[in-house]
């Protein structure tokens, strides 16, 4: 069995064999180092005469799976025996991901990357000049990487030119640049190390950017690098908003601006902001086709193509989106691509701050917690016109009203809503969404076979069309009960409270899995229980349920939205307007990820 060193930088001794008990690799070999002036020559001092074939390193803060020492092991010994031919790699790096103190991942290994590392080996040079370049840490930090002793000789003479011996993540971060640096690597593409992250010091990220672009110059000197057009400072090029103000200028824009909807939801999530748009003297058009060109696009899909669009705004399509990625739905849903990014609540807010680290996250121009656009049709003199049509055409028996709308009607629960409330004093309406046919065949089936079995036989039961908009049915009842679609968060907009059905089906996944509800703010049972649960809510009022009184801050600026994103699009595309949406600017509650850290 090869022998391991681990070298522990600045770490306190319960820490360490706390950390270092945990892993399944044996035949370790275990030092301490301090940071500091005699930092550089004691690692040299070391490397030069201990007896082991690889080290690594531990640092405070650290997270490690048990296996981490064993399977960076294991992958030096697999790749060097792979590349034989031309020699393995010097030096192995694996995965990271940034945890918060409760072990809350806040974000896994950069998704944008996958694969591109499997099974190669790469000139170190070239890797991390990619990575200073563009400001995205691939490569982790010392714990993260482990070098073959025999084939990596730290040079003294470049070490001491470093002035860094009073700032330890320099000292450490300059360190790992040259056991790189002219050296062949490979990198394990499985997360085994977790960063616990650092609350955001904005002097501190001015002072360790501004030392970092120093001792990158040195660095690239030292080495007899190509000199770089500008020094990067060790930060991506989205999170230089912590140092500096944001770019305005005058884009030269038409003022056209095309709202892209692919279903009726991202339609009428959007139709707020376009009608707003009109009065403001836009040319607005809707277009499902995100192949289309277009001056101003706004966007709501997970993944949008706003590189079509000259300037680009995303917002969410729904307040339950993503949430089996929760709190970061950004790692696939990328947000740096676009030039404004909306949400609507505190919530929301907490959840982009929390991973707002990483540079995927931030669009250009910043995100903003505007609000919902839809929360300004509660002011809507037309939706009340449409709902008291509705409930006229409809001619309710009863005083309250309880809606059923799912996410995905499968498993008959239209017809579980139906047998348990049907006998109660209440006015029943079912709202499905508005399915598309290509793909969805069974769903709309579904459907269709649910109002058949259902529709004109209880006095009580009413439909609404599924092209209608959500907010005419949430007006409408007093009640919603549902899946887990996040028409359970807009109902409160109404001030209407909502039942969840924990064991019905979701079908997004075979076999179907039960629903997953990540709202506080909704009252939660099983199907049995729908009935005494909706029994609960009409003897004390679903008007006094503590969800509704709860619900402050999860939508704001109700009714100036569509303002302030209209404010938002013309301040950064003409230069001009009002600013005053800017009180609404977001930022990282962390530290962003970065080439020191």
């Amino acid at each position: 069995m090869k022998k391991v060193s681990v070298i522990c930088i600045d770490c306190d001794p319960d820490y360490i064999d706390n950390v270092l008990i945990r892993q399944t690799y044996e035949n370790l070999e275990v030092v301490e180092a301090v940071t500091g002036k005699e930092f550089y020559q004691d690692i040299v001092d070391y490397c030069e005469t201990t007896d082991s074939d690889y080290i690594c390193f531990l640092e405070a803060g650290q997270l490690l799976a048990a296996n981490k020492i064993q399977r960076m092991v294991e992958y030096a010994e697999q790749i060097e025996q792979a590349a034989i031919k031309v020699g393995g790699p010097a030096v192995i790096f694996c995965n990271r991901v940034y945890l918060e103190g409760d072990g809350t991942i806040v974000s896994h290994q950069d998704a944008g990357y996958y694969g591109a590392f499997k099974d190669t080996i790469f000139e170190g040079n070239q890797v991390l000049r990619v990575c200073l370049e563009r400001g995205h840490n691939l490569l982790g930090n010392l714990t993260s990487v482990m070098f073959d002793r025999a084939k990596v000789k730290l040079c003294m003479e470049s070490l001491q030119q470093y002035q860094t011996e009073h700032n330890p993540a320099m000292q450490k971060a300059f360190l790992l640049f040259e056991i790189l640096q002219g050296k062949v690597m490979a990198l394990l593409e499985e997360p085994l190390v977790g960063t616990f992250v650092e609350r955001f010091d904005e002097t501190k990220l001015k002072q360790q950017a501004a030392l970092f672009q120093e001792q990158l110059g040195l660095f690239v000197r030292i080495h007899g690098w190509q000199q770089f057009q500008d020094i990067p400072n060790g930060l991506s090029a989205e999170h230089r908003y912590l140092l500096q103000d944001l770019p305005v200028e005058d884009r030269k824009l038409k003022k056209e601006i095309t709202f892209f909807a692919t279903e009726k939801g991202e339609y009428y999530n959007m139709l707020p902001i376009a009608e707003y748009a009109k009065t403001r003297g836009y040319k607005v058009r809707h277009t499902d086709n995100l192949d289309e060109k277009a001056e101003i696009g706004v966007y709501c899909q997970h993944v949008g193509k706003p590189q079509n669009s000259k300037f680009s705004l995303v917002l969410l399509h729904d307040m339950a989106q993503g949430h089996l990625r929760w709190p970061n739905i950004w790692e696939m849903e990328r947000w740096n691509v676009y030039d404004i990014g909306i949400v609507p609540g505190e919530d929301w807010k907490d959840r982009w701050e929390r991973c707002a680290l990483q540079y995927f996250v931030n669009p250009r121009c910043g995100a903003y917690m505007l609000g919902y656009p839809k929360s300004t049709e509660i002011f809507s003199a037309e939706l009340h016109k449409r709902v008291e049509e509705l409930r006229e055409s409809m001619n309710f028996q009863h005083k309250i009203t309880v809606l059923y709308a799912p996410s995905w009607e499968c498993d008959e629960k239209e017809d579980d809503f139906v047998r348990a409330l049907s006998s109660l004093p209440v006015n029943l309406i079912v709202k499905q969404s508005a399915w598309p046919p290509k793909g969805y065949s069974d769903i709309v089936k579904n459907i269709a076979d649910m109002r058949k079995l259902h529709e004109g036989h209880y006095e009580n039961l009413h439909y609404i069309e599924s092209e209608e908009s959500i907010m005419v049915a949430l007006m409408m009842c007093d009640i919603v009960v549902s899946d887990e679609s996040s028409v359970m968060v807009e109902g409160l907009l109404f001030g209407k409270p909502s039942i969840a059905v924990k064991d019905w089906l979701i079908p997004d996944v075979k076999p179907s899995r039960f629903a997953d509800i990540p709202f506080g703010n909704v009252y939660k049972c099983k199907k049995v229980e729908l009935r005494e649960m909706v029994e609960k809510l009409l003897a004390i009022g679903p008007e006094n349920a503590d969800i509704v009184k709860d619900a402050e801050g999860i939508f704001v600026n109700k009714k100036n939205v569509n303002r302030d994103i209209l404010d938002a699009i013309e301040y950064f595309t003409t230069g001009n307007g009002s600013a005053e949406f800017m009180k609404w600017k977001m930022s990282s509650c962390y530290m962003p990820a970065n080439m020191w850290s």
